[in-house]
């Protein structure tokens, strides 16, 4: 399985005043950290992770977290990432994230970005004309990892 790292390079981050400014959000607190939150991580979190991830000097509740990645998925800055256990994922949805696939461990609930598809691949899904308009495209996987498939979980 080929991994994708969304870890980006400090040259080629999302900055979380320019990515609000954009949507037309005002540039709260809370928004700015969970921004920060998730363009620092290296991989999609769940809220209880953006919660336990954010700085010990700054405290935010977690229904405030909910709250902040729902507007802000709305608002097209992160994109959600729901699971087959209704455990929801999120990550930035920018240039330098783009949609990729994903894949989810059923056994250790991690979930992993893979390499996303190129232009000509995605294309060959929608080669026949359909009756629908595409906003989005989401694609996970799910099965098990390498470390769960050693331990011998079924």
């Amino acid at each position: 399985m080929v991994e994708f790292h969304a870890m980006m390079i400090a040259s080629e981050r999302c900055d979380p005043k320019d990515s609000l400014t954009r949507a037309g959000l005002n540039k709260t607190r809370q928004r700015l950290i969970v921004l920060e939150t998730l363009i620092q991580a290296e991989r999609p979190l769940t809220v209880s992770a953006i919660v336990s991830a954010i700085d010990g000097g700054e405290r935010i509740n977690k229904v405030t977290v909910y709250r902040t990645v729902s507007i802000l998925r709305e608002h097209g800055i992160v994109r959600e990432i729901p699971t087959v256990d209704d455990i929801c994922y999120y990550e930035m949805a920018c240039d330098h994230n783009p949609a990729h696939a994903h894949f989810y461990c059923r056994n250790c609930k991690t979930l992993t970005c893979l390499e996303p598809l190129t232009l000509e691949e995605t294309l060959g899904i929608f080669r026949r004309p359909h009756d629908f308009s595409v906003d989005q495209v989401s694609v996970s996987i799910t099965g098990l990892c390498g470390a769960c498939l050693g331990e011998g979980a079924t």
